[in-house]
């Protein structure tokens, strides 16, 4: 397995640009074809014309996107063309849940942005990066609001519960293990109660990828509840100086509302490096 194609969605705010340049450094490490997809929010056209002066609104709104279109256009052409890659650029004049639905099939890698309720510029849709997650189909990396990152994939924390998310995520972080310096798989047990058995053991994890030429540690957290999981991956990955969490995500849709776990939700709300998520 290899990523041939990464895809990095980009919106008009300032944490598109340190997006561009790890997508950029991933797609070089991966010889990928990197495709710059513009995304940002967009009105539905039926709503606005119900707004006084509604044409004149939406005019103004389509020069806005145009206008944030070249700008992002050109920072992407910017930091991509003395690169040994090809670089493809394409801007989504759509409704972006779309993206998720549609234009991500195009890619074996996706790189988004964490949500960022304090930047106006940052937001796309509503559950946007969600329905990336649940919706594409693809592994998805996710890079925090805030922070720099210079490594993405050097030392690897495995989020591992037995479940079927949890194996399809370490087969889509493959191409990422295979080039890790370190990799450590992580399970989180509850002091006392007994694990289901249905679930896959952390060592067959381990064992599966030793036969694809990935060596990894084990780990076994002990919690008081395995609601306080997230925050525990987190502290360890710390502790491990992780640069990159793997995990599978956990949710549904649901009449348009989006349904997490607890863990995928804790890691996608409050991550402090970048997390590979696989659904």
């Amino acid at each position: 397995m290899s990523y041939a194609t990464i895809m990095v969605i980009l919106d008009p705010s300032r944490r598109s640009y340190h997006r561009i340049e790890i997508a950029a450094q991933l797609a070089v490490r991966h010889k990928a074809t990197l495709v710059g997809m513009f995304a940002c929010h967009r009105p539905e056209p039926a709503w606005v014309y119900r707004l006084p002066d509604g044409a004149r609104y939406l005019d103004a709104l389509q020069a806005r996107y145009e206008e944030d279109v070249e700008v992002m256009r050109r920072s992407f052409e910017g930091a991509t063309e003395a690169l040994p890659i090809t670089a493809q650029w394409r801007a989504f004049d759509g409704l972006p849940l779309a993206i998720g639905q549609r234009e991500a099939r195009l890619a074996d890698l996706l790189v988004v942005g964490q949500a960022d309720p304090a930047d106006p510029m940052a937001f796309v849709a509503e559950g946007f990066v969600e329905s990336i997650v649940l919706a594409s189909g693809r592994p998805v990396l996710a890079i925090p609001r805030v922070g720099r990152f210079k490594t993405v994939g050097g030392r690897v924390l495995i989020a591992w519960d037995g479940g079927r998310e949890a194996a399809r995520a370490i087969h889509d972080a493959l191409p990422f293990l295979r080039q890790a310096e370190a990799v450590t798989i992580v399970t989180c047990t509850v002091a006392g109660k007994a694990g289901d058995p249905w679930n896959t053991p952390a060592q067959y994890a381990a064992t599966w990828l030793a036969a694809h030429g990935v060596t990894a540690a084990v780990c076994n957290l002990p919690v008081t509840d395995l609601a306080d999981a997230g925050e525990r991956l987190l502290s360890e990955a710390a502790d491990l100086e992780a640069d990159l969490i793997v995990a599978g995500a956990y949710g549904h849709n649901r009449f348009r509302e989006v349904m997490l776990g607890g863990v995928t939700r804790t890691l996608l709300e409050t991550m402090t490096i970048p997390v590979l998520f696989s659904h």
